[in-house]
């Protein structure tokens, strides 16, 4: 039987079976105020009944587990838990205003919501309009600014078009006389507005620019952005006097598609009170850089008390979530003085605000046809094969906890297992995760996880993002990963929820997987891969950089991931003994390469920045185009891991991958 799924409600074949059913993430406190009046009062967040021996003995394990980081408001400055439908809605719609583009109270990098204030440097992390008109002059091959300005900026950095009205003046307009402008800004960039409403000319990047993407072909809000080069923004503006394009040197990444957002050692190194010790401030300088990175989807948050790939911060913590909007001055803890304190204000205002209406995201679903029978036998098998049995013979070592399926790391969600306690403590507990899987187990890239080392645990803790007021409390809210936190859990990466994992590709936590069939058959992997582009307009081929193609004809809905073209790396000759990192072969095979590589791969592991500055910059439409390869012999960028699912038979993984269509 083949089924086509449309968003939101169950189909009458979906409703009649215990098997396929898919709330699609999001909030779950949003989703029962549906109705409801504003004085209703909320029940308790499902996130918070993760505590400790909540798994005990079931089939879905949990290792990591909730923190109130808002027991005591005063104390952290920030207002608590909403307790009814009314005022869920409300800091509902005020997230919504920061992140909704064109609005009136958006918000942008480093500046917040007003580029008026000293804070925010006066919005100097903004492009003025003059600055945003003249990225094409940093184009190779364009004379003159292309008629098609808007579309190229999109392709060439990687982001989408909302559905909204998102305007800039162009070239000799007045924005307050055109109603911001006739230009159309992709959803990465915003023009904010001054305190008084008016247009303010003011151009900053959003958050859009790496938490929504694109699938069959149109925006997906929070999906996790596959496409942007933000990277390659920073260097066109170069030449125009933008001031951010010198956080290339702290934000740079190896391959479009990913980023380096979550390099928050470099954050942790200004304290929020008193001095960090020297041994933690070295340790911080020698974690090295967390290297490029996926961007998880934002509406899976609503599923996890922990975030971040390694679950370094409690889900309670919204300030970190927001860091990319903090006035410029809110970063520097205590050494900005009142400034810094303005800065802080402003997030702990807006902060608890934009995390609700991340929250209330829903995943798209799935929008080609679903065979439901094979779905249902795949979700069986979701909840309830045991990788490790017996007969299985599995060379890697079985998590101690859960009942080794897929579900025992990445949740329940079928309603037969949903409503069985055997399975799960409550029903409320439907799709939420919260297993870090250690390393020995998941075998994944390592690089992320070595990063943010002990070091960089302790100055987190002491950092205005890590909440330092809950230190020594029971809900500490500071990195999670710390041993006097985690006690005997094992580091390793956290298992997320897997609502809309049709539209999060590529895969891993570096995105070096780009379908699901390779994620559970890793033998069939490749080493360096090159998702399709679109093709450019007829009279600018050879000029204009395009995007990835993100329409239903580039997408594999047998394997669910992108099509690509397997690239043929490159090995040292004579001629050109030190080629391309984007296409060289496994540096270990080569002996002319392997001490010059190894050398390397020390720094940047052990050196903060190091990976960034020795990185060569990106010149040419070459260098460019080569960012689109992904090759996993690069440092942090390694393909590896998740091998236990070696032992699943073909068939086996068809039904999974046909089961994971419908969540």
């Amino acid at each position: 039987m083949v089924l086509s799924l449309s968003a939101g409600l169950a189909t009458g074949a979906q409703a009649a079976t215990d098997l396929i059913k898919s709330s699609r993430g999001g909030s779950q406190l949003w989703d029962w105020c549906e109705g409801k009046t504003d004085a209703a009062l909320l029940p308790p967040d499902p996130r918070s009944l993760v505590k400790p021996g909540i798994g005990t003995g079931r089939a879905v394990a949990f290792n990591a587990f909730w923190k109130d980081c808002h027991t005591d408001p005063v104390a952290v400055k920030e207002a608590g838990h909403p307790k009814t439908c009314g005022e869920l809605r409300q800091r509902f719609y005020r997230g919504d205003g920061l992140l909704d583009t064109g609005s009136r109270t958006v918000a942008a990098l480093f500046t917040g919501n007003d580029p008026t204030t000293v804070e925010s440097l006066f919005g100097a992390a903004t492009l003025t309009a003059a600055q945003y008109n003249s990225l094409w002059v940093s184009w190779d091959g364009f004379l003159l600014r292309p008629d098609n300005f808007d579309e190229l900026v999109a392709e060439r950095y990687g982001s989408v078009f909302g559905t909204g009205r998102n305007p800039y003046p162009k070239p000799l307009e007045d924005p307050n006389r055109t109603n911001g402008g006739t230009g159309r800004l992709p959803e990465m960039f915003t023009q904010l507005r001054n305190p008084d409403g008016s247009w303010s000319g003011r151009i900053g990047i959003t958050c859009h620019a790496c938490h929504s993407g694109s699938a069959n072909g149109v925006q997906t809000p929070g999906s996790g952005s596959s496409l942007q080069d933000l990277h390659l923004l920073l260097r066109d503006a170069v030449p125009l006097g933008y001031l951010p394009s010198l956080a290339s040197l702290a934000n740079l990444t190896r391959t479009r598609g990913t980023n380096n957002a979550s390099d928050i050692n470099l954050a942790f190194l200004f304290p929020d009170e008193g001095l960090i010790s020297i041994e933690t401030a070295l340790g911080v300088l020698a974690s090295g850089s967390t290297a490029s990175m996926d961007t998880p989807a934002w509406w899976n948050m609503g599923h996890r008390p922990v975030k971040f790939v390694d679950g370094v911060f409690p889900m309670d913590a919204p300030r970190v979530d927001m860091v990319f909007y903090t006035p410029a001055f809110g970063l520097f803890g205590s050494l900005g003085g009142p400034l810094s304190e303005a800065g802080q204000t402003w997030m702990r205002a807006h902060g608890p605000e934009a995390n609700t209406w991340v929250e209330a995201l829903k995943a798209p679903a799935y929008p080609a046809a679903v065979n439901t029978t094979l779905a249902e036998e795949g979700a069986v098998l979701f909840h309830t094969l045991n990788l490790w049995a017996s007969n299985r013979n599995n060379p890697v070592p079985k998590p101690s906890e859960g009942n080794g399926s897929c579900a025992s790391c990445h949740g329940a969600y079928a309603p037969r297992y949903v409503n069985d306690p055997t399975f799960l403590a409550t029903p409320a507990l439907e799709g939420m995760a919260s297993y870090i899987t250690p390393q020995r187990i998941i075998q994944t890239d390592v690089v992320r996880q070595e990063t943010n080392n002990e070091a960089v645990q302790v100055a987190g803790a002491n950092n205005f993002f890590g909440y330092p007021t809950t230190a020594g409390t029971a809900n500490d809210c500071g990195p999670q990963n710390r041993s006097d936190l985690r006690g005997n859990r094992e580091l390793g990466y956290l298992a997320p929820p897997l609502y809309g994992v049709w539209a999060t590709a590529p895969y891993m936590h570096n995105g070096s997987v780009p379908n699901l069939w390779e994620l559970l058959k890793p033998a069939d992997r490749k080493p360096l891969w090159k998702r399709k582009s679109k093709t450019p307009r007829w009279d600018q081929t050879g000029r204009a950089i395009m995007g990835y193609d993100t329409s239903m004809a580039a997408f594999d809905t047998t394997k669910v991931g992108w099509k690509y073209d397997v690239v043929q790396c490159k090995r040292p000759s004579l001629l050109d003994p030190l080629p391309s990192q984007y296409l060289r072969c496994d540096p270990q095979d080569d002996l002319l390469l392997s001490w010059y590589d190894a050398l390397l791969t020390n720094l940047y592991g052990n050196v903060i920045l190091a990976w960034n500055v020795l990185f060569p910059p990106t010149i040419t439409n070459t260098d460019i185009e080569e960012r689109k390869i992904y090759n996993s012999y690069m440092f942090g960028q390694g393909n590896g891991g998740h091998t236990f699912n070696s032992v699943l038979t073909d068939n086996e993984r068809k039904a999974l991958i046909e089961y994971m269509k419908t969540l």
